[in-house]
């Protein structure tokens, strides 16, 4: 059943957002401070506070102190108390102290987007990091790269009400508006932040998120009509297969392209480095490649299918179906393990695991392995093809299907019976389709008043009337007379019909047999039934 390609860019994104942000453990600095509500985060709080006991009310007493509270001022988007973590003095001409807030937010945002900072290994004592190259006063906590250069984002020691207090330098404030242009938000970003509400999900901005589901329906926008262009040419078209490759194009085609187009866009979007590192699993990739190649290989199957077909060889076509759908689980095995090693999982731990538990299932499907193996001993030795009359024990029918676990058999009665394939090779199977010709046996019983002049010549003429027919083979060819029966002569007619169509042998053999009834009467002779028929009253 082809899906809706319509509603794909819902589906899709819907299940990328609640199977994976809320299954990714992405270490983060946000994580460490919004996390107080359970159990871990609050002792990973702790690991990091107990170092030093803060005596600031914003806790600007180290470097990371300065940066928790920042992080978490902006996190909260409480920019005004995100200020009060800038050393907004002695700044350059054009930039106002009572800006702080927008300076914090444009920071904030310049971080987001291109570093990651690692809160434990920022320095937690009031005297800053040692030996890192720089004056006692400041501490680095972060490199930013440009075009041709480098930038330092830098924390500086500063006076407080209480003594000495960390703020990020006055130095670094001073490139903020010149950073924010080359490496904040754009002017579609910035409508975006201006215009969606507040608020995050699965630690990601609201904003955020609602482009990303912008980027992919625009994607969609833009692939559609040229995909449904290119449909509607194949339609057109004399290809034997063009429903098929019809379906490709407007299908997985589509959602593939369109999932490139959209990391294409990401990849050079504005949002911030976590909200990256949260979506950008390669989810959609995944599916998308998966569908693509799942679908050609089905086309690749119906082409081949049909070549074979014209050259009558319906082995190798019934062959087709297990096979490819055997191909399809074997790209889908290797390609989660793929996706799985890029989002940071051991695929040899994972097989080694499968190995393990590969024992406990090889018992559990102990009768699927022998039906498999049944499959493949069908398909070497071919007793059996798809379309040939067979006796099965018992069951007489058409083969229909050899597929991977049992052999679909359609009766005379055309029912449909499925035989496991493992119970089927240990079977005696008579293939009927296979004989080369068609057996006509006759046992006749005439009078007992049938003189021996009677039965020679009546022997003699039906001999002639086989030698004489074209579709009866020349020998074997006899008629006998077996001896004297309980009820009457027997004579026993035996040849064969060179055919291998029961339809004909049935046409053959009524002539044959309204052609010894004309003899026997010709001869004055007459055939009895085994039984006698009591005489009427």
């Amino acid at each position: 059943m082809r899906l809706n390609h319509w509603f794909l860019p819902l589906f899709w994104c819907s299940l990328l957002l609640f199977s994976h942000a809320s299954a990714a453990v992405v270490p983060n600095m946000v994580g460490v401070l919004k996390g107080a509500s359970n159990e871990q985060s609050v002792t990973t709080e702790l690991s990091v506070h107990q170092k030093y006991e803060y005596k600031d009310e914003f806790k600007r007493d180290t470097p990371r102190g300065t940066l928790e509270g920042f992080t978490q001022a902006a996190y909260e988007q409480d920019y005004v108390l995100a200020a009060k973590y800038l050393d907004l003095r002695y700044l350059p001409d054009g930039m106002a102290k009572g800006k702080g807030a927008e300076y914090a937010s444009k920071l904030q945002a310049i971080i987001d987007r291109n570093i990651w900072v690692d809160l434990d290994q920022i320095n937690d004592s009031p005297r800053g990091k040692d030996n890192d190259m720089l004056p006692a006063y400041r501490d680095a906590f972060g490199r930013i790269k440009l075009e041709s250069s480098e930038v330092s984002l830098l924390l500086q020691r500063v006076p407080g009400k209480q003594g000495s207090i960390w703020k990020i330098s006055n130095a670094t404030v001073a490139k903020i508006p010149t950073l924010y242009d080359q490496l904040g938000y754009g002017p579609v970003v910035e409508w975006f932040v201006d215009n969606i509400p507040e608020g995050r999900l699965f630690k990601v901005n609201l904003w955020e998120l609602t482009l990303l589901v912008v980027y992919l329906a625009a994607a969609f926008l833009v692939v559609i009509p040229i995909t449904w262009v290119i449909k509607f040419i194949i339609l057109k078209s004399n290809y034997a297969l063009k429903e098929e490759l019809g379906y490709i194009v407007a299908g997985p085609l589509r959602f593939f392209i369109a999932v490139v187009l959209d990391r294409a866009w990401m990849a050079h979007s504005s949002i911030s480095a976590m909200a990256l590192e949260m979506v950008n699993t390669g989810f959609l990739l995944f599916i998308a490649v998966v569908w693509l190649v799942w679908s050609s290989l089905g086309i690749f199957q119906a082409g081949l299918k049909r070549r074979w077909l014209a050259q009558n060889n319906q082995q190798g076509a019934s062959l087709l179906g297990p096979l490819t759908n055997f191909v399809r689980v074997i790209f889908v095995a290797l390609a989660g393990l793929v996706w799985l090693e890029h989002l940071g999982f051991s695929a040899s731990a994972i097989l080694a695991g499968m190995g393990i538990g590969g024992v406990a299932i090889a018992l559990a499907s102990k009768q699927s392995i022998e039906n498999f193996i049944g499959t493949i001993t069908l398909y070497s030795a071919a007793p059996i093809k798809v379309g040939q009359l067979c006796q099965f024990g018992a069951i007489r029918g058409t083969v229909e299907q050899i597929g991977l676990r049992c052999t679909q058999i359609r009766t005379l009665d055309r029912t449909l019976i499925h035989v496991p394939n493992a119970k089927l090779a240990e079977m005696e199977i008579e293939n009927i389709s296979e004989r080369e010709k068609i057996r006509f046996k006759a046992d006749i019983r005439l009078d007992y008043e049938t003189s021996s002049e009677q039965l020679k010549g009546i022997i003699a003429d039906i001999t002639a009337m086989l030698e004489q027919h074209k579709e009866v083979d020349e020998s074997p060819l006899r008629v006998t007379f077996q001896g004297f029966g309980l009820h009457g002569l027997q004579v026993n007619v035996f040849a064969y019909v060179g055919t291998t169509s029961f339809p004909t042998y049935q046409l053959v053999a009524e002539a044959l047999h309204l052609g010894i009834m004309d003899i026997v009467v010709s001869h004055g002779s007459r055939i009895i039934p085994v039984a006698p028929i009591a005489a009427r009253i």
